[in-house]
C-alpha cells in the first residue's frame, strides 16, 4: 500500500459536532485511518466532536461555525483553513478534502480549488427524507447534484442511499461505492448473560430507545406502543436517550397517554452502552434511516433489536433473523414485537446472538480498509 513517499493529507469536514450518527462516523474516521500513511485533519464547528477529536494522536482540528448551508463567511474560513493545511510541510504533497453532509459539502465544496480531489460522503438523503420545506429541500439538492459531480468519488453509507443518488440522477452510479459506517467492536465488553425470563410476578422490563428526537426519528410511535405493552407488563419502563426539539412534544404526548410516570427522556447521553446493557428490548422506530448505527451499538451491548423496515436499516437486519422489522407509523405492530420477545426468551436469546455475530460485518478495521483503498485511488 506505501505508493507515495509522503503522507496523504486527508481533511474531513463536517458541519455537525454533537456525536450522531454522522460526527460519529468522521471520529471513528480520525481514529482508525493509518497514521503512517495519512496525515488527518478535521474541519468542523466546536462542539463535541472537536473535543473528542483533539484527544486523538496526530490528528489536528480547527473549529468553523457553519451556521447555513449558504453561510459565505464560513466558506472563506474553510478556504482559509484548507489553504494552512496545505501549505504546510510539502505543501505539493497529496491532499484529499472528504465531505460529510449537504451542509459540509456545499460549503467545503465552494471552499475548495478545483486541482484538489473531493470524495464525498451522503449520511442522511435516501427516498425517505425529507426537509420540512420542500423549496429549501428543491434548491439543496439541485446544488449538491453540482458538488457531486465535481467530486472524483461518492460514499454512500447504506444500498438505500446509493440508489436514490442514482434514481435522483444526483450522481452517476459507477462514481458512487457503497461504504457502510463502522463500529469499534473492542470498546466494550459485556458479560453478556443468557435473557432473563419475565416472570409474571415481576412483569419489569426496560425498553430504550437512542436517537435525536426530531420527527425523522418516530420516537412518538414508540411512546404510543408503550399504552399496549404497558397492558401486558404493567411494570415496564420506556427509556429514550436523546435531545431535540421534540422534547416537549413527546412529554406532554405521555402525559395525555396516562404513561408520563413509565416514559423517562433522558436527554444525551455519553454512556449509552451503560443504558444499553440494562435494557430488554431495543427499538428505532424510524420513519427514515440512512444506517442505523445505534442499530449496531445495541446489537454489541446484546439487545435484542425491533426497528422499522426503513433505508439502511434493511442493510443490517434480516427480519427474524437479527431483529425484527416493523413498519414505519404503526404503533401496533412495535407493541407486537416488543411483546413478542419479552415473552420468549429463547428467541430473544437467538436475536442477540445473531445480532453479537452480525455487527463484526461493520467493525472498523473492515471498513477504514475499504476507505483507505479509496483515498489511495484517488490520489493515484
Amino acid at each position: 500500500m506505501a505508493l507515495h513517499k509522503a503522507k496523504i493529507k486527508v481533511v474531513q469536514i463536517i458541519a455537525d459536532s454533537d456525536l450522531s450518527g454522522g460526527p460519529k462516523h468522521v471520529l471513528g474516521l480520525l481514529k482508525n485511518l493509518d497514521k503512517d500513511l495519512f496525515e488527518c485533519f478535521l474541519i468542523c464547528p466546536p462542539g463535541q466532536l472537536s473535543i473528542e477529536a483533539k484527544l486523538i494522536p496526530k490528528v489536528e482540528v480547527a473549529n468553523v461555525v457553519m451556521k447555513s448551508k449558504f453561510d459565505i463567511i464560513s466558506m472563506f474560513e474553510i478556504h482559509g483553513e484548507i489553504e494552512k493545511i496545505r501549505a504546510d510541510k510539502n505543501p505539493f504533497g497529496p491532499i484529499i478534502i472528504h465531505l460529510h453532509g449537504a451542509r459540509a459539502g456545499l460549503l467545503g465544496g465552494f471552499a475548495v480549488k478545483r486541482n484538489i480531489p473531493i470524495i464525498y460522503t451522503e449520511h442522511r438523503y435516501d427516498a425517505g427524507y425529507h426537509l420540512k420545506n420542500p423549496v429549501n429541500e428543491f434548491i439543496q439538492k439541485m446544488v449538491l447534484k453540482r458538488l457531486l459531480k465535481k467530486s472524483k468519488s461518492v460514499i454512500a453509507v447504506s444500498g438505500s442511499v446509493k440508489d436514490f443518488l442514482t434514481k435522483s440522477g444526483m450522481a452517476a452510479k459507477e462514481k458512487i461505492q457503497v461504504i457502510p459506517n463502522g463500529i469499534e467492536l473492542q470498546l466494550t465488553t459485556y458479560n453478556l448473560q443468557e435473557p432473563k425470563k419475565i416472570k409474571e410476578g415481576n412483569k419489569a422490563p426496560v425498553i430504550g430507545t437512542v436517537g435525536n428526537l426530531n420527527i425523522q426519528k418516530g420516537q412518538k410511535y414508540l411512546v404510543q406502543a408503550m399504552v399496549e405493552i404497558l397492558q401486558h407488563y404493567p411494570l415496564a419502563t420506556l427509556e429514550i436517550i436523546g435531545e431535540g426539539p421534540l422534547r416537549e412534544d413527546l412529554e406532554s404526548l405521555a402525559e395525555d397517554l396516562k404513561i408520563k410516570n413509565r416514559v423517562a427522556l433522558l436527554g444525551a447521553r455519553k454512556d449509552v452502552f451503560a443504558h444499553l446493557r440494562h435494557w430488554d428490548v431495543f427499538v428505532l422506530p424510524s420513519i427514515a434511516e440512512t444506517f442505523g448505527i445505534a442499530i449496531l451499538e445495541a446489537m454489541q451491548a446484546g439487545v435484542p433489536v425491533v426497528a422499522s423496515k426503513v433505508g439502511g436499516i434493511l442493510d443490517i437486519i434480516d427480519h427474524r433473523s437479527e431483529g425484527i422489522l416493523v413498519s414505519p407509523r404503526d404503533p401496533a405492530e412495535i407493541a407486537e414485537a416488543v411483546k413478542e420477545i419479552l415473552d420468549h426468551p429463547a428467541f430473544a436469546a437467538k436475536l442477540k446472538k445473531a445480532g453479537r455475530d452480525r455487527v463484526k460485518d461493520f467493525d472498523w478495521k473492515k471498513v477504514i480498509k475499504e476507505i483507505e483503498e479509496l483515498y489511495l485511488s484517488v490520489t493515484n
